[in-house]
């Protein structure tokens, strides 16, 4: 199909509908989407894409807006996001990113569900015990979005696989619970050169940083790889399920903007919060 009849399509498709502030904006429906994506054979992905192009906004981001522009709505259905480890942390991460239109993402765990992770990790049900955390997750992403394109990888991330396994996309977050492995999927971006959003969580805290190519990174928060524990303070203590989202959600907010472009609030720093207390600082390394 042309393009001419594609862009056709699209307009004949959109309606004008205005926002709770009561400014107008052109919206393309979910039925629409699917409608052309018969049609002409494109993803619903690329007619999304499509649409932002002809500054049409899928409704499903219309509330995205305006804290988010258009061509920032493009930027992250055109990004690809590797998710490493999805537990309590790893889960809400899939879970806000597909909600949010990062358009494809890699599911990295090689674990599956039993029951210790039912008080915390979202993809986790009595009916998913025993099986894969890639496979759940996957089938999680395709029913609320169907537009997000997953690749679930049943493996461990390890200094073997990495690069295979990262060699497509444009960001990871760490999502892990050890801490070797987390030095191991930063020295892999390092050598990718890609961004790597970090994560931890024990108890009710948690903290968060952003690695870009070239930073000190992990050992400014551990110590030299060699020396640094196996396990985090989570292995004594616990997470509690509160902590795990809220945690999921700085790394989703920081995951968000360096995919549009926008200045990284943690490189460098350390974010830790204790959401039982209310209470959080801001560590600055430099």
């Amino acid at each position: 199909m042309s393009s001419n009849r594609l862009t056709h399509l699209l307009k004949s498709l959109a309606g004008d509908l205005t926002r709770p502030d009561g400014h107008p904006y052109t919206s393309l429906s979910f039925s629409a989407e699917c409608r052309i994506a018969g049609e002409t054979g494109q993803s619903l992905r690329e007619v999304e894409i499509l649409a932002l192009e002809q500054n049409i906004i899928p409704e499903r981001y219309c509330r995205n807006q305006t804290s988010l522009s258009n061509e920032d709505q493009k930027k992250l259905l055109q990004a690809h996001v590797a998710i490493v480890g999805l537990g309590g942390l790893g889960g809400t991460v899939t879970e806000i990113l597909a909600r949010i239109g990062v358009g494809r993402l890699t599911l990295i765990d090689g674990d599956c569900f039993d029951e210790s992770n039912l008080n915390r990790q979202l993809l986790s049900n009595p009916g998913n015990l025993g099986k894969a955390k890639a496979e759940i997750a996957a089938e999680r992403v395709k029913t609320i979005n169907p537009a997000i394109q997953t690749y679930p990888a049943e493996t461990f991330f390890n200094s073997e696989n990495g690069r295979e396994l990262l060699h497509s996309v444009d960001l990871v977050v760490d999502c892990l619970d050890t801490i070797p492995d987390r030095f191991t999927v930063e020295s892999t971006c390092q050598t990718l050169s890609l961004p790597l959003v970090s994560a931890a969580i024990g108890g009710s805290c948690g903290q968060a940083t952003a690695v870009l190519p070239g930073d000190p990174g992990l050992k400014l928060i551990y110590g030299i790889p060699r020396k640094a524990p196996a396990k985090g303070v989570e292995a004594t203590i616990g997470t509690l399920p509160f902590a795990a989202i809220y945690m999921a959600a700085v790394e989703c907010a920081e995951t968000v903007a360096i995919l549009i472009g926008r200045s990284p609030g943690l490189q460098n720093r350390l974010f830790l919060a204790d959401i039982m207390e209310h209470t959080s600082e801001l560590v600055d390394f430099s």
